[in-house]
């Protein structure tokens, strides 16, 4: 079930990034409202599946720990009782003491089971607690006006598509985990195990671009201006408080004690 839940997660996770991938390519100048309203639909969907499989996948693994606490009391107890029960010959007083001891170990085991059917139960009302808070967010370009925009940020996390040049006038888009540290823009790939460094971001400037027909572009660049990025954001709530980010910390009120 655990290796079941895992593929499946796997394969959501595959469809989301697809998704994205679709979303991100949509048309700046030449929009039209039925791609576009299918991309989205898309995109809500495998975000949705990709959630919910997640919470029933660490569900089964929280489930999975209880499970190994009595997967080896429970045929101990088993075996001993039924070596008690053809062994009935014993000392009286070994009898009692064993007895007791099984007695001990079948209390033990039943109130782990007890805890673990309770656990599943809170789990499952959780998830659904989650599922239906967090309808709204698996849309791709939520409304700013339920969803207001922080401008007073000073540290940001989340995926970007990244442009990249691969040749003159050639160029490809990647889509990673970005974060700030300090004074500095972090990047991190899916399977890293740490981020690493894009550009100190201390007195950078970061502007709103045109790029390729995409939306949400904008345009970091160092402080010498020997090196510059373009990002896309997911959502125009996502593309403002990016650029807000940056041009806080490019101010460095980051350092302050009370940023906000």
């Amino acid at each position: 079930e655990i290796l079941t839940l895992k593929e499946v997660f796997q394969i959501a996770s595959n469809d989301h990034d697809a998704a994205i991938t679709r979303y991100g390519r949509l048309s700046k100048r030449r929009e039209n409202e039925k791609i576009k309203a299918e991309v989205t639909e898309d995109v809500y969907t495998s975000r949705k599946k990709q959630h919910q499989t997640m919470m029933h996948y660490f569900c089964a693994l929280n489930t999975l720990q209880y499970k190994k606490k009595i997967a080896v009391l429970e045929p101990l107890l088993g075996y001993m009782q039924a070596q008690i029960s053809f062994f009935k010959m014993g000392s009286e007083n070994l009898t009692e003491q064993l007895e007791e001891f099984l007695t001990n170990i079948g209390t033990s085991v039943q109130n782990v089971r007890r805890e673990m059917e309770c656990e599943v139960e809170n789990m499952q009302q959780t998830i659904e607690d989650l599922e239906v808070a967090s309808d709204p967010l698996y849309l791709p370009d939520p409304d700013t006006t339920k969803f207001p925009v922080h401008r007073n940020l000073t540290r940001k996390a989340g995926y970007l598509n990244a442009r990249n040049k691969t040749g003159l006038v050639s160029s490809s888009w990647e889509r990673q985990f970005y974060f700030t540290q300090g004074g500095n823009l972090m990047s991190q790939a899916r399977g890293d195990v740490a981020g690493g460094l894009v550009m100190d971001i201390d007195n950078c400037s970061v502007m709103a671009v045109d790029c390729e027909d995409r939306r949400y572009c904008f345009q970091i660049t160092s402080f010498d201006g020997k090196k510059s990025s373009i990002l896309q954001a997911e959502s125009k709530k996502d593309y403002e408080e990016w650029i807000c980010t940056i041009n806080n910390i490019s101010k460095q009120i980051y350092l302050s004690e009370n940023p906000e």
